[in-house]
């Protein structure tokens, strides 16, 4: 059985662990404010709020798409819809929508309550950048976006004298009227709900994320025995050790991108990973997800390649190997991955003296978009300037996330326009790619050429060495 508290009541359930939240608020709970429509994360029209208890007794929430995530996956978790946050009076997010006039048909609305009221809870620094980001995975049709712009900017004006410390935010905002007054009861009512451990058999289902699974096969895990990865709160770390950085096989890639480690060693990554989905889909994506779902444009992936990451695989017997990720990819969505193992680390080498690091995408829309192609360098130079090593992958080219070969005949040389003219030919050369739906082959050899030369124009803020 699982147990959860929706908004303010406890749920004690047998539905299968694989049905999505979105079916249950909609469907067994009957509460109508979070709307159905793209069923593929693409629209915020379904955002919740998953508030987890931590180990030191504090709640961290998280703006989710429920269209994508399974009940299994909040056993023992706050669900908060709109209708969690209904009262007398408006809370302080709803009252500065209607102020701005941020609301027009209101199909979309809950879902930007939620994420706004997500970021008041869970931002580092309540900046208005982090409000903008915290709104990339809720789409309006109506507004034009500027009305809503002006709400969360409003909202930063009224949180600029907010107490930053996590350990007073939840009051805070109690007080400020951003959260209802049972949010404070929360924790102590999760404590009780005594949620118990999900056996798994060596058949299930390994679910990291979901946001991929749930939107390729939502009816076929409906009824297979599922394993979430979010259990393993072993694999949820991330830190330096020596010259590495080591990455738990259950981190989201938000939290990766937050996390101080990246913050300080890979301060260009965390802001590209902006870019490899909204918000709703980040607070749930794993890293090791990115990876072991062999996308050929997988952005993670792609960045993964060029900062030459390994991979820890572990057996059901406990037995580990190391596989670089160069050599992980098989062929296409097929990986050096059997049957009962996962990824239990992703290990990336900090930058040595001299290196940089930069990232290209380009697809149709900024965020909550797939490449057409991306690519990411890691160049590294000597005291003369010259090039001394190079790692340059692309993704969109060939049917696994490519690694260039042959590139040592360029050391010795200066990155200038000459040596990124002849790379750029070199890798329109090595591109095999296919025509589909994201754009024609011919296209996409050119385009891989043009954003490898990109890798050497870029300014110097963008390409910092880290």
């Amino acid at each position: 059985m699982l147990s959860f508290i929706l908004n303010q009541r406890v749920v004690r359930t047998d539905e299968r662990p694989g049905m999505v939240l979105l079916e249950y608020i909609r469907g067994v709970a009957c509460l109508s404010g979070t709307k159905e429509a793209c069923r593929e994360g693409e629209c915020g029209a379904c955002t919740v709020l998953v508030g987890a208890k931590q180990a030191d007794g504090s709640m961290t929430y998280k703006a989710c798409a429920s269209c994508l995530l399974p009940i299994g996956d909040v056993d023992g978790c706050h669900i908060v819809t709109v209708e969690g946050l209904i009262g007398e009076p408006l809370t302080l997010v709803q009252r500065l929508i209607v102020e701005n006039n941020a609301s027009q048909c209101g199909f979309c609305t809950p879902g930007i309550v939620l994420s706004l009221t997500g970021f008041c809870l869970g931002s580092p620094e309540l900046s208005y950048e982090d409000a903008v980001n915290a709104l990339d995975g809720n789409i309006c049709r109506c507004t034009g976006y500027v009305s809503i712009r002006n709400a969360a900017r409003a909202l930063c004006e009224k949180l600029a004298q907010l107490d930053t410390d996590p350990s007073e935010r939840l009051g805070s905002l109690i007080t400020l009227g951003v959260v209802p007054e049972y949010f404070r009861a929360i924790p102590d009512q999760l404590a009780r709900l005594h949620a118990a451990p999900r056996p798994a058999g060596k058949d299930a289902v390994l679910v990291a994320g979901g946001t991929d699974l749930f939107v390729q096969r939502p009816e076929q895990l409906l009824e297979s025995d599922l394993c979430f990865l979010s259990d393993r709160c072993d694999l949820a770390y991330v830190h330096a050790d020596g010259d590495v950085l080591r990455v738990g096989g259950a981190v989201t890639i938000e939290d990766f991108r937050r996390s101080a480690a990246v913050q300080r060693y890979f301060p260009a990554v965390a802001h590209d990973l902006l870019r490899h989905s909204s918000t709703l889909l980040r607070n749930k994506a794993t890293l090791t997800g990115n990876i072991v779902n062999a996308s050929p444009i997988g952005d993670a992936a792609i960045i993964l390649l060029a900062l030459d990451a390994r991979l820890v695989i572990v057996n059901a017997a406990g037995a580990r190997r190391e596989v670089p990720l160069s050599k992980f990819f098989l062929g296409y969505k097929k990986t050096d991955l059997a049957c009962g193992e996962l990824v239990s680390e992703i290990v990336i080498p900090l930058l040595p003296a001299g290196a940089r690091y930069h990232f290209e995408k380009v697809s149709n829309r900024a965020t909550l978009d797939i490449a057409a192609v991306n690519t990411a360098l890691r160049l590294t130079t000597g005291p003369d300037g010259a090039i001394t090593d190079i790692r340059l992958s692309v993704g969109g080219v060939a049917p696994v996330p490519m690694l260039i070969e042959g590139l040592e005949v360029f050391y010795g040389r200066k990155p200038d326009s000459a040596t990124a003219e002849a790379i750029g030919q070199a890798v329109e050369a090595a591109a095999k790619p296919i025509d589909d739906i994201r754009g024609a082959a011919a296209y996409k050899k050119l385009l891989a050429g043009r954003l490898v030369r990109a890798h050497f124009t870029a300014p110097a803020a963008a390409a910092e060495a880290i």
